[in-house]
């Protein structure tokens, strides 16, 4: 059974060891998007070696689920809510944030912007 939906935060995290994600993944009830993999090798790309950064990323592709197209409706209405609310949020995680929902899971970050935002699982 699948317990949380995985921003980009929460899988950097992973690979930089921050403990709390660490104890989360080990339970490997975590899923996450293609469009968030894009976004943590990006990352990955600009911290690590090209080979490590691809390593890791290919290592988080078995948790993919694929998303509704139709949640790139929720997600645009999200963002544009999250900007009214003078909050960051980019398309990836208004992405995230919109497929979580549309999968009844709750949305695991730790950025900021999410901080008190309902279906959210924040750790730091």
């Amino acid at each position: 059974m699948v317990d949380l939906f995985a921003d980009s935060y929460a899988i950097v995290a992973l690979f930089e060891g921050n403990e709390r994600y660490v104890r989360i993944f080990r339970r490997g009830q975590v899923v996450t998007s293609a469009l968030n993999v894009l976004e943590v090798y990006a990352t990955l790309l600009r911290r690590l070696a090209p080979a490590e950064a691809e390593e890791k990323a290919r290592a988080i592709l078995d948790i993919v689920r694929d998303i509704s197209p139709e949640v790139a409706l929720d997600a645009a209405e999200f963002r544009q809510d999250m900007r009214l609310r003078k909050r960051d949020c980019s398309y990836v995680d208004a992405w995230g944030y919109a497929a979580a929902q549309s999968l009844g899971l709750p949305f695991l970050t730790g950025d900021p912007s999410f901080k008190g935002i309902p279906g959210v699982e924040f750790v730091r």
